[in-house]
């Protein structure tokens, strides 16, 4: 049994799969970026520590059919201290009865 691969597809069909394979799928998100639910413990100060990964170095290595694998990257990240800020306000509510 063959292995199916780049090598020994058709011209048409190499053709055919040339936009499939360059296609970067985005996710639809609210707000446009990605946000996660962060809570902070009673009493816990007003700085929040979050981990923010870099990006890592676009691939410079073709893929061929000889299954070797590319040169690996170390992911690296940035730790992001946050201040927290607490905001409020009150509301008044005025009742008025009407005589019917």
């Amino acid at each position: 049994m063959q292995i199916t691969n780049t090598g020994n597809l058709g011209p048409m069909i190499l053709q055919s799969l040339a936009p499939a394979m360059l296609y970067v799928p985005t996710p639809s998100m609210n707000y446009i970026t990605v946000c996660d639910k962060a809570s902070m413990p009673a009493h816990g100060g007003t700085t929040m520590r979050f981990m923010r990964p870099r990006a890592l170095q676009p691939p410079t290595v073709q893929l061929g059919n000889s299954g070797i694998d590319p040169p690996a990257q170390i992911p690296q990240r940035d730790i992001v201290d946050a201040q927290t800020a607490f905001f409020g306000t009150g509301e008044e509510v005025y009742s008025q009865q009407l005589a019917a």
